[in-house]
């Protein structure tokens, strides 16, 4: 990665990075393929489906179990996986530690920060809202008909838009290939952490990097470009 001249915003990924929000994405997922005759998935399993958004995710999980699908299917058990995430959108959600700390002292610091997801977007917005409260995010968005899924880089660029800064100066932190391969096709250095949802040895098989192993790890590199 070039690192940036001056650093003077950070687009954040939620799931994985800023929150670990695997427990009720798994239980969400579980009573989705439930319908389908499925057996629940373990939050591990979880984990290997996520990063291109919900759908994707239920139709990863239906081609794991073998299970013959069309659209229709899809969006039967979509709809139930949304209306069970929307019910309980962050019951087990816990964020990571020191990285609220994290983002306050980047406001502090004067960077601006925002938040990009694969997840629909009404589901972000209210788990940001309950989680992070106080923080004065630039942008948060999520899956949309106005947004792309990452790894286009459209929101991206958007985002260091409504920051008026220049992508090489606008950091994106996320925890999977995903999001390093958006970070690339923006043009905007990248962070990718090894906390969230995929194994540090997946990221490398990715070619993601630089990897950070901590939040802290991560803090200290952040400031060391103010």
């Amino acid at each position: 990665m070039v690192k940036p001249t001056q650093l003077r915003a950070v687009l954040y990924d939620l799931d994985g990075t800023l929150v670990d929000t695997i427990g009720d994405i798994t239980y969400a997922l579980n009573a989705a393929l439930a319908v389908a005759g499925v057996p629940p998935i373990t939050r591990a399993t979880c984990k290997k489906y996520v990063g291109r958004g919900l759908k994707k995710a239920l139709c990863n999980a239906l081609s794991a179990a073998d299970v013959t699908f069309d659209e229709i299917l899809v969006e039967t058990l979509l709809k139930v996986l949304l209306e069970t995430y929307q019910q309980y959108p962050y019951q087990q959600a816990v964020v990571y530690p020191g990285m609220e700390a994290l983002l306050h002292k980047s406001i502090a610091g004067g960077l601006q920060l925002g938040v990009l997801s694969n997840k629909d977007d009404d589901l972000v917005q209210v788990i940001v809202d309950e989680l992070f409260p106080t923080i004065p995010f630039v942008l948060v968005q999520g899956a949309s008909s106005a947004a792309p899924l990452k790894p286009d880089p459209t929101t991206a660029r958007w985002f260091a838009s409504k920051a008026e800064c220049p992508l090489e100066q606008v950091l994106m932190v996320g925890d999977s290939e995903i999001d390093y391969y958006t970070a690339q096709a923006a043009n905007m250095p990248v962070a990718v952490a090894t906390w969230g949802f995929r194994s540090r040895f997946d990221l490398e098989t990715a070619g993601c990097k630089p990897l950070y192993d901590s939040v802290l790890q991560l803090e200290t590199e952040v400031f060391s470009w103010l």
